[in-house]
């Protein structure tokens, strides 16, 4: 023998082919049955031999249920290993082999063969012959053995290659799944997610592409688990999961698990049944949800463990490798990053929010025989709330006046500018001299002369007695628009008119300009609605065609202003807040508007009678 079976290059290429107890394969059958029928010998064979067998991948000759394989010992491929040929007539009178156990064991007289290589040239076995009588092999039986020991070979070279390209087909599909699941996590980094949806989104992300189930629990202040969200791939089974996380606890003191990675900020992979120290809920889980496999990876934002997300894989899955924590790590340092925009995004909302609803009126006035009414609502889907708001106040004349203004952007500074305007817009109304165009007009030239761009659109209306020496019934609207949507009047009979009378530019564009301004009668029981546009904004794209809330398409102002006629007309007996309400619920979508909305109503009640119940107590700040 000239090479040791356990060669360890040798059984590398060797197990690289994965021919070992491999099944039969036609192409290699094909070649022994050549080799019996030219060479007359009743038995043909192609072996993969390692460290302690050699394997008969294809065998002819030999009885139904025969064993495939014999032992290194027992083989004379063993003989073949060092890179020659060997044929014997008779196996019995060469030194090499006269002590073979195959000879009792087999009946083995006779044996010819050459080694199979694989393509790096290391011998794979032997493709040989064998008689159970001495046979004197001939000199065309030995060129027929070597040509067919070399097609074998090559065989061998093409299957390997065929193995190598499916090989480098499936690293290709896993770092495409790779890229496309970090891809999807920074995906997340602009969807706007509130710091509840994070998590969600998280386990959402994990199920099915990485595991057959996943859950979040946060870290709270006291070093507690708290469950914050999970997903199962069989949704019976998710109502299961979820009751075992309730169950599970704070889960501190774990030395394995999302109580111990809390701790550590390292991932784990746990294997499971072997991995030591499981406490108890841990082992009810691992029999309840059939766990066999466990990624638990920490989520960091700045440094600290904010929340630990655990992913496995239930028994009759694969198990989890080194090459899955990586990509899980990897997914959680951008899910730190998803989770610290959330939660920068979720600040400057609420400061946006909060510093909006503050310059809006906590209270409205409700003079003699006037009803106001107001609806304010946030967009849903932007990162910052904007610049709508609306107002109304009594002039030094005890004029009611009425402003509703939207400022272009959704971040802090549009909050603050529309706080400016609003004061602006009520100093250059209070003393009841001015008119709203006027109004307009001064507000406009101050922002040009202190120097501050602006530009927001902008409706001032006040609403006047008429006439004014005897208990008024209609009332007199004076009003001026800056670039903003018309004012709507429903009257008292379901008739709407939209009042689409001129336009002045908006704020900040040109303050030279001169303002239109346009006179109207205000019935009794009639009722003015002020708005911003953020009302009228319907998509053209339906909700369930976009994938989110609101589509994304095209905003159609001329259709939400017919849906709101519509919606008016059909709702003229309701009172002025039950009105309102039923315009923001229905004209607004169910998950969020898209743009900020303000809205101000205001009704007037003839003055000889008394005011109506529902239209509630005299208020005038």
């Amino acid at each position: 023998m000239c090479a040791r079976p356990a060669d360890p290059g040798r059984l590398a290429a060797v197990h690289a082919t994965q021919l070992l107890d491999a099944a039969a394969e036609e192409s290699f059958d094909r070649l022994t049955r050549i080799a019996q029928r030219l060479t007359g010998a009743p038995l043909a064979f192609m072996t993969v031999v390692d460290e302690a067998r050699s394997f008969w991948l294809s065998g002819q000759g030999l009885p139904e249920g025969s064993p495939r394989q014999n032992t290194v010992e027992e083989s004379f491929c063993q003989y073949v290993l060092g890179g020659d040929p060997l044929v014997l007539a008779d196996v019995t009178v060469d030194e090499r082999t006269a002590a073979n156990p195959s000879i009792k064991g087999m009946g083995v007289r006779a044996w010819a063969g050459f080694p199979v290589r694989t393509p790096d040239g290391q011998v794979l076995g032997s493709f040989c012959v064998v008689d159970t009588t001495v046979h004197p092999w001939s000199a065309e039986d030995v060129q027929l053995l070597e040509e067919l020991a070399a097609i074998a070979s090559r065989e061998v070279a093409l299957r390997m290659a065929t193995l190598e390209a499916e090989s480098a087909r499936v690293l290709a599909r896993v770092e495409a799944d790779r890229a496309r699941l970090l891809a999807r996590i920074s995906d997340l980094l602009t969807a706007d997610l509130g710091p509840g949806d994070v998590w969600q989104a998280l386990v959402a992300l994990a199920v099915p592409d990485l595991g057959d189930f996943a859950y979040v629990t946060t870290v709270e202040p006291d070093g507690g688990l708290a469950p914050a969200a999970a997903e199962h791939r069989d949704p019976a089974q998710l109502p299961v999961l979820r009751a075992w996380i309730e169950r599970a606890g704070r889960r501190t003191g774990e030395a394995a698990g999302p109580g111990h990675v809390a701790v550590t900020g390292r991932v784990e992979l746990i294997d499971l049944p072997e991995e030591p120290g499981l406490t108890a809920a841990q082992h009810e889980a691992v029999n309840l949800l059939r766990v066999r496999s466990a990624l638990v990876a920490p989520v960091l934002n700045r440094g600290e463990v904010v929340a630990v997300l655990t992913i496995a894989r239930v028994r009759g899955s694969a198990p989890y490798t080194e090459r899955d924590r990586e990509l899980v790590g990897a997914l959680m340092t951008r899910a730190g990053l998803v989770v610290e925009a959330a939660r920068a995004s979720f600040l400057d909302r609420t400061v946006s929010e909060t510093m909006q609803r503050a310059l809006l009126p906590t209270l409205l006035p409700q003079p003699d025989h006037l009803q106001l009414a107001s609806r304010y609502q946030p967009a849903e889907n932007t990162q910052l709330v904007g610049g709508d708001w609306y107002d109304a106040y009594l002039d030094a004349t005890g004029t009611t006046s009425l402003v509703v203004g939207d400022v272009a952007g959704h971040d802090i500074a549009a909050a603050v500018t529309m706080g400016q305007l609003r004061t602006e817009l009520r100093m250059a109304g209070l003393n009841g001299t001015a008119g709203p165009a006027a109004v307009l007009s001064t507000v406009d030239v101050a922002c040009d002369t202190f120097g501050q761009h602006v530009f927001a659109t902008a409706l001032v209306a006040r609403v006047e007695r008429f006439p004014l020496h005897e208990p008024a019934r209609d009332r007199a609207l004076t009003w001026s628009s800056a670039g903003h949507p018309p004012p709507v009047l429903l009257h008292a009979d379901g008739t709407v008119v939209v009042l689409t009378d001129r336009v002045g530019l908006p704020l900040g564009v040109d303050p030279s300009r001169p303002r239109p301004e346009h006179r109207h009668v205000l019935p009794v029981d009639s009722t003015l609605l002020l708005y911003t546009d953020g009302l009228l904004e319907q998509l053209d794209v339906p909700a369930a065609t976009t994938g989110r809330s609101g589509g994304s398409g095209t905003r159609d102002l001329d259709t939400g202003l017919a849906r709101l006629n519509d919606l008016l007309a059909d709702s003229a007996g309701l009172g002025l807040e039950d009105l309102c309400d039923r315009i923001m619920t229905t004209l607004l979508p169910q998950a969020g508007a898209a743009d900020d909305v303000a809205l101000l109503a205001i009704r007037p009640y003839a003055e000889d009678q008394p005011r109506p119940p529902q239209a509630g107590p005299n208020v005038v700040p």
